[in-house]
């Protein structure tokens, strides 16, 4: 995914991809500790100008993503999609002012740096579809997730277990003994 900046015309260019999520490596060391699978190819649609020495990057990343519910468990497939901007410099601009020991990072500015006449968009992207994956998934909105004492899933079954008196706030005290000395 390497893009070569000479070749971007005045125009911009437009690029697609589709890419493994094992070509990315955090994604593909995520996949293999089973946190998320991709079912597919990763695609990404790029638009791609130069401005002033800028090169400005537009895209979208999609996938389509196998989780495990975070509440019952339940197997489930999903699409993502994230959109971003992106703006590489060879150099970072000269910053005034009247403090001589003002640092500025690339990222503090929202812009990245490259040397050479390529850039590299794996780690842009990679970072793009981590951002779109949700922390919790939940196979819909309103899942019910397990129940608490049998196990049961109560989006398939009707538990008919007691859960009156039943708080797992305190369940590590609830058999917790003061013995009254005086």
């Amino acid at each position: 995914m390497l893009l070569h900046v000479d070749n971007i015309t005045k125009e911009g260019l437009t690029l697609e991809f589709s890419e493994p999520a094992s070509s990315f490596p955090v994604l593909a060391d995520m996949q293999q500790r089973n946190e998320v699978l991709f079912a597919g190819v990763i695609q990404i649609h790029l638009k791609i100008s130069m401005l002033d020495g800028m090169v400005s990057v537009s895209g979208v990343v999609q996938a389509d993503v196998v989780f495990h519910c975070s509440r019952c468990l339940v197997e489930y497939a999903t699409p993502i999609q994230s959109a971003f901007d992106l703006t590489y410099v060879k150099e970072l601009p000269e910053v005034e002012g009247d403090d001589e020991e003002i640092e500025v990072a690339p990222e503090d500015m929202g812009l990245m740096l490259y040397s050479g006449d390529t850039i590299d968009l794996r780690e842009a992207v990679q970072q793009e579809v981590i951002m779109a994956l949700p922390l919790r998934p939940l196979c819909k909105a309103d899942c019910k997730g397990l129940c608490l004492k049998c196990g049961g899933n109560l989006n398939q079954e009707v538990c008919h277990c007691d859960t009156d008196d039943f708080s797992l706030k305190f369940s590590a005290l609830k058999n917790f003994k003061v013995d009254e000395k005086r």
